[in-house]
C-alpha cells in the first residue's frame, strides 16, 4: 500500500467527467458528439478549482514528482498528499476502536518524519 499520492485538477480526470456529461444523440455522428465532449473537457480543466485524488498510490513523494513532472500541461493544482492519522479541530488523533483514523494530508517533510515508524530510523 502506498502512502503517497497526488491530489489536483487532471485533463484526463475532466474528459471521463465529460464523457459522462455528454451523452451521444441517436441522430448524432460521432465526431461532432466528440467536439462536444472535447469542448466541455476544456471548459472543465479551465474552470474547475476543487481538488481530487488524480494518480494512483505511491511509496515515496518523489515518485509523485515523477508523475506529476510526466504531462505538466495536464494537471493543475497538483499537491502531494501523504496518509497521515486524522487530527479533530483540538489537535487530538481521531480514534475508532482503538485504531486511529488514516486520511489523506498535504505533505511536507516535517509531516512525513512525524509519522514515520519509529523502528524505520534504525
Amino acid at each position: 500500500m502506498g502512502a503517497f499520492c497526488v491530489y489536483g485538477v487532471s485533463r484526463s480526470a475532466c474528459k471521463a467527467t465529460a464523457t459522462r456529461k455528454t451523452i451521444p444523440r441517436i441522430s448524432e455522428p460521432i465526431d461532432a458528439w466528440a467536439v462536444r465532449r472535447n469542448t466541455m473537457t476544456e471548459e472543465l480543466f479551465s474552470t474547475t478549482e476543487k481538488r481530487a485524488k488524480i494518480s494512483p498510490e505511491f511509496d515515496a513523494p518523489q515518485f509523485c514528482e515523477d508523475w506529476i513532472a510526466t504531462a505538466p500541461d495536464d494537471v493543475k493544482f497538483a499537491v502531494i498528499m501523504v496518509r497521515a492519522p486524522k487530527v479533530d479541530k483540538n489537535g487530538g488523533v481521531v480514534l475508532r476502536g482503538g485504531a486511529p483514523v488514516m486520511t489523506w494530508a498535504e505533505y511536507t517533510p516535517a509531516r512525513a518524519a512525524a509519522t514515520e515508524p519509529a523502528w524505520s530510523a534504525v
